[in-house]
């Protein structure tokens, strides 16, 4: 995966490193938070004076995208005695570790962001979002709702959550927002909710992630897909529409949005939203797929074909699906 450099943002800027203080190193190069180059191979520089010259660096080496000297930088930042930006810099040694696939140590840099600020919102719902992709899905929504309620005390509300299980749409109604408070939380709630079929009360999360950011595509798609699962097309429609508005090339709005035309029962307009991205054979065989899917297996025969004949000696999967919609075909008839 490759590392977004927006994360230079989550460290508060320093412009002028000052004289050097008495802020000396307390222990060694923390390895157990690295994962790279070997240490030897990044830098010939003396070592930092300070936390802040120690980050600045990590900041310079994450714009020129030099991930490893960055890790290494911000790590050595956590030796020093004035511990003053040792959350954030977990964080984001936390972020870098996640955005390559290295959930262990992102999991261990968010939990020591946590030791030094519990109410650290950006950890807390990042450690449920890395939770619930290991399908770990109570300790994802205890950290979600940790997040929300971190955010309510900020927000000086008197709502908080009691209990970090399912919630009812008034009491998630009842939870204030600003552009600061963790959309990913309410999104991550919101998903778990439509996975067990709650989507009304899913809506109301996604609803709350609209509300801190009315662009957020990711936040329109989730809301889009829960109306469609919910069997309402009109405003499935809407909300994936409004998503490629934004962003006219997201495949999966692109995706969402023909298999809302499917549940609609416009299979042109469907088909044609899937030969934007794709092949006709891959296409054809997505209608058939999912009019399977919808308990439409004789509609989704003659697709299935046409996928067949663009490509006979290629598509096993087209071939694959044609012979389980003509077994459902056959079911149905008996």
């Amino acid at each position: 995966m490759i590392f977004n450099n927006k994360f230079l943002i989550l460290l508060l800027p320093i412009l002028l490193l000052g004289c050097a203080s008495s802020d000396v190193p307390t222990n060694q190069f923390d390895a157990e938070l690295y994962s790279g180059k070997p240490i030897d191979s990044l830098t010939s520089d003396d070592p930092p004076l300070n936390e802040k010259e120690a980050i600045m660096r990590g900041d310079i080496a994450l714009r020129d995208n030099n991930i490893d000297l960055a890790l290494y930088e911000y790590i050595r930042s956590l030796s020093f005695a004035d511990k003053e930006f040792h959350d954030k810099t977990l964080f984001t040694i936390g972020q870098i570790h996640s955005s390559r696939g290295n959930y262990a140590l992102a999991e261990k840099a968010y939990l020591a962001a946590l030791d030094f600020n519990p109410a650290h919102t950006d950890a807390l719902e990042q450690l449920g979002s890395l939770y619930t992709k290991q399908r770990r899905i109570d300790e994802g929504r205890s950290y979600f709702f940790k997040a929300i309620n971190a955010d309510q005390v900020r927000l000086k509300s008197s709502t908080t959550i009691r209990s970090y299980q399912a919630l009812d749409i008034d009491e998630v109604d009842a939870y204030k927002v600003d552009s600061r408070s963790p959309a990913l939380a309410y999104m991550g709630l919101g998903v778990l909710e439509d996975v067990e079929g709650k989507h009304q009360i899913a809506q109301a999360y996604f609803k709350k992630a609209l509300a801190i950011d009315k662009r957020s595509v990711k936040a329109l798609l989730n809301m889009g897909y829960s109306h469609y699962m919910y069997g309402n097309y009109k405003q499935a429609y809407q909300y994936t529409r409004s998503a490629l508005e934004i962003e006219p090339n997201n495949e999966k709005a692109q995706n969402n949005l023909a298999l809302i035309y499917l549940a609609s029962g416009d299979i042109k307009k469907a088909t044609n939203v899937f030969m934007r991205h794709m092949d006709a054979a891959e296409a054809l065989n997505n209608v058939g797929y999912f009019l399977i899917l919808q308990g439409k297996p004789d509609e989704a025969v003659p697709y299935l074909q046409q996928a067949i004949d663009k490509k006979p000696s290629y598509y096993k999967v087209a071939n694959d699906n044609l012979n389980r919609a003509l077994s459902e075909v056959r079911e149905m008839k008996q």
